[in-house]
Formats: C-alpha cells, structure tokens, sequence
C-alpha cells in the first residue's frame, strides 16, 4: 500500500493521470492492451478531462479498454449516470473505438438481466484474451460512509459473483446499483484509489485503525495506491 497527499485536488489530479499513463505503458509493452476501470462521482471528473486532453495523443487509445466500476440503474443520459458523466468529461473527446468502451447496458430490463449481461460481456473479454478475469487497473472513490464502488455499509455482495446488484438505503439518490464484488476489485492487479476533502481523509484514518468500512476490504494483486487531496 502506498499513499500519495496533495494539497489540492488539481494536483492530484495530474499526479493520477501520469500513474496512470506509466500503467498503461507498462502493460502495453507486457501485453499489447491495457483495462482501466472508471469510476463514478464528482472527484475523478478533473482527471479524466486532464486524460482527454494532456494525454490525448500521447495514448494509443485502440489499445485500451474501458470499464466501470458500479452503474446507478438509471438511462445512459441521466445526470446520475456514471457513463454520462466518463463520457461528457472523456470519452468523447478521445479517439477510442466504441467496441472498446465496456457500459453498463442500464436498458435491459430487469435490473438482474442488466447486471447478468455486464458480468457476462466482462467474461467474454478476457476470454477472448484466454486469461482469467483480472484488470490491470481499477479507479475507485470513497464515499463518506466509507463505501466503494456500490458496496455500501448496509449492502452486502456476493462472494461467487463478479458483478452484482446492490439497493443502499442510505445512499444519494436512492437508485439500484450495479457494482463490481470484492471477487473482481481483489481480482485486479492495481487499485487506484482517489479521494478528496477533510470528512473522507477522517474515514480512511479510521479504516486504517481497523474501523469495517467496505473500503478496508480492497485488496488487490499488486499495488493498492491512495491518491489524497485535502480539499
């Protein structure tokens, strides 16, 4: 685990988004393709507009593939979609080809069908790459009562699943959730996580003194990175 503070959220931003280019170098070279998963929320946002333009060109973006974290339940277009928002600040100002952008089909109905299909098209992906599910590397935010991803304090997952559907009580707004389990974050190779203010800097002291937030229990492959901005 390795922990990197800022004092504002501009510079970690840019610090992220070159960790994250040195990712994607580091495995285009080892195998000629790269999985980042996006997440959701309000403090990726400045990353991923540094991503769609410092890092434009410098990105082969044919060879990265795409995928989100957790999905609210609601149309692609809604202001709460995760989607909407990776697409507004990078998606479309990046040449990436569609078939590489992995949403959450948020159409099909029920909800259980939508999550069935995600997992499914995840495991077609890496399949087809003829390796176990595994991504190189994951973003995920915190929220203030320590939840990731979609896994809330009163949102158990599953431990068989790789992705799975989540109803928080507590959460705002109160929408179904998409969200990948413990199962495929723990999975992953590298997780980058990216928090901002003084209320979530107070939660992850008390999650390293042990305190049971779902947050505590990533633990991935290789490297488990905080990216802090004090506001």
């Amino acid at each position: 685990m390795r922990i990197f503070e800022y004092n504002n959220i501009n510079e970690m931003s840019y610090d992220a988004a070159k960790t994250i280019y040195n990712f994607y170098n580091y495995y285009i070279k080892k195998q000629n393709y790269f999985t980042l998963v996006l997440a959701g929320g309000n403090t990726p946002k400045l990353l991923y507009g540094i991503l769609s333009s410092e890092y434009k060109n410098k990105i082969n973006w044919n060879d990265v593939h795409l995928f989100f974290g957790d999905e609210r339940y609601v149309d692609k277009n809604d202001v709460y979609s995760n989607y909407n928002m990776a697409t507004e600040t990078l998606i479309s100002k990046i040449d990436i080809p569609k078939t590489n952008v992995y949403r959450v089909k948020t159409e099909i109905l029920p909800i259980e069908k939508c999550a069935k299909d995600y997992e499914n098209r995840i495991l077609d992906f890496f399949k087809s790459k003829k390796k176990d599910v595994s991504f190189d590397l994951i973003l995920l935010g915190m929220g203030n009562d320590g939840h990731t991803a979609s896994i809330f304090p009163d949102t158990p997952v599953s431990d068989d699943k790789y992705v799975d559907i989540t109803y928080p009580k507590n959460a705002t707004p109160k929408i179904p959730r998409i969200t990948f389990t413990y199962k495929t974050i723990n999975n992953s190779k590298n997780v980058m996580f990216l928090l901002s203010g003084e209320k979530k800097i107070k939660i992850l002291k008390e999650i390293f003194e042990g305190k049971d937030y779902p947050t505590r229990f990533v633990k991935p492959k290789e490297n488990l990175l905080y990216f802090i901005s004090k506001k």
